[in-house]
């Protein structure tokens, strides 16, 4: 109102000049002489009178565009008011990624999101005294009355749905692409107000770790333990030299520097000598000092252990089987699983086998172990019918005409083969074995017969695999001298559940799954502990595994100890969810694309720097101000207005 009433104000004062004080740019001179000039006189008359009509539209034209003004004012403050309705309510993601940059210098998405939801609250007090006030979810501590938050997209539809219709939301967040899926976006309600506030920032790179993994599928006592870290990068516009270390506690145990490509990956290499019966706790780092949230990846090396074998063959000491194992150091003997099962390697008996050993192979599978099968020379219907007991449907003897046959070149593409060879192999001459029996399907076949007939086949039972060769094992085997042999058994032993090493988490929608050796007979939940905090999250347990929820309050990465009435029983490190890494974003435009079909109901925008939120906000609902276009032309009748009086003669009559 302060700009109108000024402007009305200088209007009057010029008009009072003119008029009442006579304000003339020429003097005034006694001619006595007029009829001489009764030409002059008659033309100026007719200007005078053209000058008189132009002088009555500019003051017409003036008092409309003041009254306009006016009344163009009074309707965009109507509208402005009605932007910020009594009910408001802000929606605000605090997912890891908006730790990241903003476009603002030295400040993070979320201290930006925090003084816009402030911004947008204040405006809504100002314009009721009874605004919505709720609060709810994690990070209330610094979180304003009025405002939520939610860590994922489907925080965001469950905030949404519980949010009036008659409510005017606006919700904060980056609106990554690797997190809001187009059909979470469209998934919106149509029947709400929602305004989206996008704080994307496509300026700053971020480099983070991607994964780490063994080089070894066994950790050995008092050996290195070969690791990978593989980096990747999100916005990344020009190659650069990235330094990665690893450390336990605050000692360094390395460090190097790869080179990362944009939109490609590097892997850099690592050397961590074990201990002889102790877990470590890794903490590999990688420097990305302009976008710092993720810049760690935490990792626990188990106790350095072996794999358990079982044996159950009449092959003795010359058994080429044994001897393949106990030439590795990785593989422990013994008829007892102790709560590790491992493999057991057993031969089917002529007879088709007992009831009670069909029970002890399906107590081991269940158990998590793994079965290596070996068929006798003369496969009978007893045999069929005992691996149909175990759970091996569809196999049958081979005709007793079929001979030796070649075995087929190993799939290298398979992941079973992936690291059997340092280089793939080529034109390798396969042995031969003559078949007793034969199936159609499996879960995985690992060898084939030229003829594409099964030699070696994986099937799931239980909890476990039971291997299955189709033709039997002795020192008479050609396939015993073949250099595809021992990396086939080893394969076999190291693919059991047991021997499985778990790294790391990253919570998939806040759920994690933990190994447990064994589980407790408790009835005490299990918690988790870190820095002197203890949770209890939601929790199942099922065939040795325990299955996490993890509260809203829990995101902090690092290693936690999984405690069972009050005890320590093992140890995991959380990471950051990798997809809260990949910064890429929807534009304004993009999120106006997906959401067309909200119509007027969903707007989108995005903050301008040193700007108040309340006041784009305004601008961009009310339109460009029509009201100082009006004071504009105001003025300008009032100049040529001027113009006109100072031509006029002094004395003259208006």
């Amino acid at each position: 109102m302060l700009p109108l009433i000024s402007g009305s104000a200088i209007a009057a004062t010029l008009l009072i000049l003119i008029h009442f004080f006579g304000l003339r740019l020429r003097q005034k001179l006694d001619f006595s002489h007029i009829q001489f000039l009764t030409a002059l006189i008659s033309k100026t008359q007719s200007v005078r009178r053209i000058n008189n009509y132009l002088l009555l539209l500019l003051r017409l034209v003036f008092v409309a565009s003041a009254l306009g003004a006016f009344l163009l004012f009074l309707f965009q403050t109507k509208n402005n008011s009605a932007v910020l309705p009594d009910k408001v309510s802000v929606v605000m993601d605090t997912s890891w990624s908006m730790q990241s940059a903003s476009l603002e210098k030295e400040r993070s998405k979320v201290e930006i999101a925090f003084d816009a939801a402030s911004d947008i609250l204040k405006g809504a007090s100002n314009n009721s005294k009874n605004p919505e006030k709720r609060n709810s979810g994690a990070d209330t501590v610094n979180t304003p009355e009025g405002q939520t938050t939610f860590t994922s997209p489907q925080g965001l539809i469950d905030e949404l749905g519980n949010t009036s219709r008659s409510t005017t939301t606006y919700l904060l967040s980056d609106f990554q692409k690797s997190t809001y899926s187009p059909e979470v976006l469209k998934s919106l309600p149509k029947e709400q107000s929602i305004t989206l506030v996008s704080l994307a920032n496509d300026e700053v790179p971020n480099i983070y770790i991607d994964s780490v993994w063994l080089e070894q599928p066994i950790l050995l006592p008092n050996a290195l333990a070969g690791i990978s870290v593989r980096l990747a990068s999100s916005l990344l516009k020009e190659s650069s030299q990235i330094k990665v270390s690893a450390s336990e506690g605050d000692k360094l145990l390395g460090a190097t520097q790869v080179l990362l490509d944009p939109a490609q990956k590097a892997i850099a290499h690592f050397k961590i000598q074990l201990n002889s019966n102790a877990e470590k706790q890794i903490t590999f780092s990688v420097e990305d000092p302009a976008t710092s949230f993720d810049n760690q990846y935490f990792i626990i090396l188990p106790k350095p252990s072996s794999v358990h074998i079982k044996v159950s063959r009449t092959q003795g000491g010359n058994d080429p089987i044994v001897q393949a194992y106990k030439a590795e150091p990785a593989f422990n003997f013994s008829q007892s699983s102790a709560g590790n099962p491992g493999l057991w390697i057993i031969d089917i008996p002529a007879n088709g086998g007992t009831s009670a050993l069909a029970a002890s192979i399906k107590s081991w599978v269940n158990d998590g172990g793994s079965v290596l099968l070996i068929p006798d020379g003369q496969a009978q219907q007893s045999t069929v019918s005992f691996l149909a007991n175990l759970g091996l449907q569809g196999v049958s003897e081979e005709s007793k005409e079929i001979g030796a046959k070649a075995l087929r070149q190993p799939d290298m593409s398979d992941a079973f083969f992936r690291q059997i060879f340092e280089k793939e192999v080529k034109n390798m001459k396969m042995p031969e074995a003559k078949p007793v029996l034969r199936w159609q399907s499996s879960f995985h076949t690992i060898l084939k017969f030229t003829d594409n007939a099964p030699f070696l086949s994986t099937f799931r039972v239980g909890n476990g695999n039971v291997h299955l060769f189709a033709a039997p094992i002795t020192t008479a085997s050609s396939i015993v001298a073949h250099p595809l042999f021992v990396p086939v058994l080893y394969q076999l032993a190291l693919s059991t559940n047991a021997s499985r090493i778990v790294l790391s988490h990253q919570p998939n929608n806040g759920n994690i799954t933990v190994p447990l050796e064994q589980e407790l007979a408790s009835k005490q939940p299990y918690a988790l502990s870190i820095g002197g905090q203890t949770f209890i999250p939601d929790q199942r347990v099922r065939q040795n595994q325990l299955f996490l929820t993890l509260p809203k309050d829990l995101g902090q990465p690092g290693f936690y100890n999984v405690l069972r009435d009050g005890k320590t029983i093992s140890s995991i490190a959380l990471n950051i969810p990798r997809a809260e890494s990949r910064l890429e974003a929807y534009t304004v435009d993009e999120l106006k694309e997906i959401l067309a079909d909200h119509g007027g109901s969903i707007q989108v925008l995005e903050p301008k720097e040193r700007v108040s939120l309340q006041k784009q906000l305004q601008k961009e609902t009310g339109g460009p101000s029509l009201w100082k276009y009006c004071l504009i032309l105001c003025f300008l009748c009032l100049v040529v207005e001027a113009i006109i009086l100072s031509t006029k003669k002094s004395g003259s009559v208006i």
